[in-house]
């Protein structure tokens, strides 16, 4: 649980404070209180709807905290959801979001220690239901720890080598989750080649441990463990100051406990250009193995593109298309779509912001649709903060006539940060 992050925080704070060397050269503590009110007309986004009113109450409190030896951000508030006619539905947790995020210099610039503890509401399938501002449908509260002690050394001026030991603990609040823990070995070589361009070299061993293992091949009621080894270059060019380039291959192998061993070539690259003052454009290619929420590992391959303008108005379209493939069970999911979104001044305190996206998904022969979302947003500018009145509206389009829905959301909040 997020609660973790507090505790976790505080020994770290009074640690700190016994480092040798440590002044407090910069702490700032800043409080933010945030209200919603909303109607929802398909909080279950079914083809028959059923609507309520909905309150969102979020205090928090952020910190920050830097001094020569470390770097700690405190991100950590409470979230109060109720439902008028679904009281059911009523929860109160850590705000979404909320995260610790330390870094400690143990010794001389060469020994760290990283520790980061984030809590946020993730969806369980990702073929499945969802809506923009959707807070109850194919969701589920997540936690991840991740304690990170790494060594830098520098043999030769052109050349840095890294040491790290990762251990990650991930829990999801729902049963179909598959809560587990993780032990990365890595290290990295890295070689400046030239004053633009540096190539790296790495390898990983990964211990992947479901908390509930399977213990056969005919035992479904968990994740199965495995082994993972990784080994890969990579090369990045920085061209000149607008564009940088980069690109890496490598190679994955899965060790299973009780399944027939995986293996697969993985590349990626990605292009950045800043066209002008305000303008840039990219596109990247990624190919990845990863944990799924409920499904057991799966290898993804990703392409995606962005088109932004950042001034005094902003505006960033993302296009992509996906693929997953799950290597534990038969199953593959193709997705393609875009995204638009940015804000635009009326006035100095007055102004709009918006949001449009679109999906076509298909998983596998089970079902294939195209989802529609848009958020059309109102807001002024106070001494302390926003108000803002707005509307959101989505629809699901579904070969299976029964999945069909589509859902209204109108919301006024008020956002305040001393």
């Amino acid at each position: 649980m997020m609660l973790n992050s507090l505790k976790l925080a505080v020994p770290l704070l009074l640690a700190g404070l016994f480092i040798p060397g440590t002044s407090w050269a910069e702490f700032r503590a800043t409080p933010s209180f945030s209200l919603r009110q909303e109607y929802n007309d398909n909080i279950y986004l079914e083809r028959d709807k059923e609507g309520d009113f909905v309150t969102f109450v979020r205090p928090s409190l952020d910190i920050l905290w830097s001094t020569r030896v470390v770097d700690l951000t405190l991100d950590l508030g409470l979230e109060y959801e109720k439902y008028w006619d679904n009281s059911d539905e009523d929860e109160l947790r850590p705000s979404q979001g909320a995260r610790l995020d330390s870094t400690f210099n143990l010794y001389r610039d060469a020994l760290f220690l990283r520790v980061t503890d984030t809590y946020e509401r993730v969806p369980i399938d990702e073929g499945d239901k969802g809506a923009v501002d959707n807070n109850l449908v194919n969701l589920t509260d997540s936690n991840r720890l991740e304690i990170n002690p790494y060594l830098l050394l520098q043999p030769l001026r052109t050349l840095q080598a890294r040491f790290d030991y990762l251990y990650e603990n991930v829990w999801y609040r729902e049963e179909e989750g598959d809560d587990a823990e993780t032990h990365r070995y890595s290290a990295v070589l890295t070689q400046q080649l030239t004053p633009r361009i540096s190539a790296d070299l790495t390898g990983s061993f990964t211990q992947f441990r479901p908390k509930d293992a399977s213990r056969s091949l005919l035992d479904d009621t968990g994740e199965e463990e495995y082994d993972r080894t990784d080994a890969g270059v990579g090369l990045l060019w920085q061209v000149n100051d607008q564009l940088a380039l980069r690109g890496d291959v490598g190679r994955a192998w899965l060790d299973y406990e009780f399944s027939d061993d995986y293996d697969s070539t993985l590349f990626g690259g990605q292009a950045d250009y800043q066209i002008s003052v305000a303008f840039s454009v990219g596109a990247a290619y990624e190919e990845d193995i990863s944990a799924s929420v409920e499904d057991g590992a799966r290898e993804r391959q990703k392409a995606s593109a962005y088109l932004a303008y950042a001034d005094r108005s902003n505006v960033r379209l993302t296009v992509f298309q996906t693929r997953d493939d799950y290597i534990e069970i038969d199953r593959r999911d193709d997705g393609m779509g875009a995204t638009l979104d940015g804000d635009v001044p009326i006035t100095n305190k007055k102004g709009i912001a918006w949001l449009l996206s679109y999906t076509d998904y298909e998983e596998g022969d089970l079902e294939e649709y195209q989802r529609y979302g848009g958020r059309l947003e109102f807001y002024h500018q106070l001494r302390l903060g926003r108000v803002s009145l707005g509307y959101t509206y989505n629809r699901n389009d579904s070969d299976i006539p029964s999945e069909d829905y589509d859902n209204n959301i109108v919301f006024a909040q008020v956002a305040l940060r001393w």
